[in-house]
Parts: C-alpha cells; structure tokens; sequence
C-alpha cells in the first residue's frame, strides 16, 4: 500500500503544473475564438466585395430600371447612382483611415500642435450654433417615504417562523 501511495505521489502534478495547464486551456481556447472571429470577418469583407461586383454586372446586362435621376440634361439610372456614391462613401473611408492620414502626415512633416498655440479667428456675421436643452431644467428633487405596509416588513424567515407557530397551535389544539 505504502509503495502504491509512492508511486501516485510521484505521478501526480504539482499544483502550479495544474494552474498553468488550464491557463493553456483557456489561452487555447480564446485563441481558436478570435481565429474564427478573423475568417468569419474576414469571408464577410469578401463575400460583400463580390456582392458589389454581381450588382455592378447585372446592371450592365439586365439593363436599367426606368427610374432615373436628372443631371444637367443628362439622364443617369437611380442604380448607377446608388453605386457611384456607395464607391465614393467607400473611397473616402479609405482615404481618410488611420493608416493613410498617418503616411500623408509624415509625407507632409507635420506634428501635432499644443492646444496654446490654436489661434481661432472672429468671423464677422457668423451665428453660433445654438445649444438645444430637451430636457426642462433641473430641479431639486424632493422624495416622499412612504408608509410600507408592514405586512411587507416581515423576512422570510419571520414569515416561516410564525407559519410554524401557527400550525403547531392547530396541531396542540386539535389533541384532546
């Protein structure tokens, strides 16, 4: 028995071997979220971009609807329309992403300026945007206490407590 309780003791891990096993666990199992995460995103984008390019070609094949908007004379089809400034929306937050105002910022030499050395120029003429307040203005709260019942004051085990009262005196008094 003595060598038996040996032989388990040397096998068995240290707690700390324990901990940091299921730290992996968990790490690996974070990981392989995140990983889906990144193909499920990532398969979305595409299957967006390819949506994009089938709508562009159906349009080319299938023809124009008869609604059209009115440019100078010319007459352009609602649906170019609607992907012209879906591909401008899209230019746009491609030229203004993080990643491109940095590279144009070091292009430019540029850098950031302390807010005292802003200098904010009077406009003659020029209206300020006015505040809007929805809301009433606040005033002080006053809040009444109301009178609980005290039928509401009593705990659960008040209410056990005299439940078993009662049904003892049923039970004492029903005994001859």
């Amino acid at each position: 028995m003595n060598n038996l309780q040996k032989l388990t003791h040397a096998y068995s891990q240290t707690p700390w071997r324990k901990q940091l096993y299921l730290i992996g666990v968990i790490l690996l199992f974070l990981v392989c979220i995140a990983l889906v995460a990144g193909i499920y995103l990532n398969v979305t984008a595409r299957a967006a971009a390819v949506g994009r390019q089938i709508q562009e070609m159906q349009v080319r094949v299938y023809g124009y609807h008869n609604l059209t908007g009115d440019f100078g004379g010319s007459s352009i089809p609602i649906e170019e329309l609607d992907q012209r400034i879906a591909n401008l929306n899209s230019q746009l937050a491609s030229l203004t992403s993080y990643s491109v105002m940095q590279a144009r910022v070091k292009q430019l030499n540029l850098k950031p300026i302390d807010g005292d050395h802003i200098e904010y120029l009077k406009v003659p003429g020029y209206i300020e945007r006015q505040t809007t307040s929805l809301a009433p203005p606040p005033v002080p709260v006053v809040v009444n206490a109301s009178i609980i019942d005290p039928q509401f004051k009593e705990s659960l085990l008040d209410w056990i407590t005299t439940q078993a009262q009662k049904t003892l005196k049923l039970i004492n008094g029903a005994m001859p």
